[in-house]
């Protein structure tokens, strides 16, 4: 399995949010902060069933073509971290959006969205020069040969940007397989 030097100066290279600069420390309070005159801030619900706690989650969702997509061989992978619904204070149980505090705080939405990527080898390039025409030798892709070669990495930026009482889940979308399971670090 493919190793990854992961450090605080290069972990965007490897967990990319096109939107949002994030912090590189996330904690588990993030944009619970929020409150007005109508709204306050709460954890959303990630929608993974299972969960029977109120941790805040980080999934790692999995998909491919494979299976679907004549020559496909990759793997993708994407975290996505719960963000925030907003609650109405005149009556608690009903949540609602709002759109306009997103452009206050990147944390004022309701998920927080990472594309994960992985450094391109000189082996790659040899091997099927085709496929990385364009490609320099280190340029990142979000293309993984393995769902395990997803995972180590996906745990190892969880470990480094994640702070608190978060966890992470797994939801495997592949062809093959749809599994929903929670990983222990």
């Amino acid at each position: 399995m493919k190793q990854y030097n992961i450090t605080p100066d290069n972990i965007r290279d490897y967990m990319r949010n096109y939107q949002f600069d994030f912090p590189l420390d996330i904690d588990d309070k993030a944009g619970l902060d929020y409150k007005d005159e109508e709204t306050q801030a709460i954890p959303h619900n990630s929608g993974i069933y299972q969960k029977m706690n109120k941790t805040r989650c980080v999934k790692l969702e999995i998909t491919s073509f494979r299976g679907i997509s004549w020559g496909a061989i990759h793997y993708y992978g994407r975290l996505y971290a719960d963000g925030i619904d907003f609650q109405r204070l005149d009556n608690p149980k009903t949540t609602t959006s709002n759109w306009k505090v997103k452009k206050i705080n990147p944390f004022y939405q309701w998920r927080y969205e990472f594309d994960l990527r992985r450094p391109v080898t000189q082996e790659e390039i040899n091997h099927d020069p085709d496929r990385w025409e364009g490609y320099q030798l280190g340029a990142f892709t979000t293309s993984f040969d393995t769902k395990e070669e997803i995972i180590a990495l996906a745990k190892e930026c969880f470990k480094m940007r994640f702070k608190g009482e978060w966890e992470l889940w797994v939801e495997d979308c592949t062809v093959a397989k749809y599994n929903v399971y929670q990983i222990e670090l």
